[in-house]
């Protein structure tokens, strides 16, 4: 009977070992990854720093375009305003000479009524 125990402490003893082993190993393989991990970490935080930095400065550069696109809104509007200005002056300008093409005519009318004949020129 002590026989058959101890050969069965031994198979468990040595299924022990086999098991410590296999659990030591994947302790080590963890710890690979881990540091694998830790490295693949270090490298990745550099980009991600250079992405954010890249990000503020398009961030910033839409804020200058807003910025410039504003400012010709406003620029194009006054055009349009000085534009409507130019347009209305225009049209007071071809009234009044209108008036004043008329009032010529009549004036040269006027004028004509007191036309003297030159009675030296013969």
């Amino acid at each position: 009977g002590f026989t058959v125990v101890a050969m069965e402490v031994r198979k468990l003893a040595e299924r022990s070992k086999i098991a410590a082993e296999e659990i030591s190993q994947e302790a080590k393989d963890s710890v690979d990854v881990a540091k694998e991990a830790v490295e693949t970490i270090n490298n990745i935080i550099p980009n991600v720093r250079e992405t954010s930095n890249l990000i503020d400065e398009i961030a910033s550069a839409s804020t200058e375009q807003d910025i410039g696109i504003e400012q010709i809104k406003s620029t194009v509007v006054q055009l349009d305003s000085i534009t409507q200005q130019n347009a209305a002056a225009s049209e007071e300008l071809a009234s009044a000479s209108e008036e004043m093409s008329t009032q010529t005519v009549q004036l040269k009318e006027m004028v004509g009524f007191f036309k003297i004949d030159n009675i030296y020129s013969k």
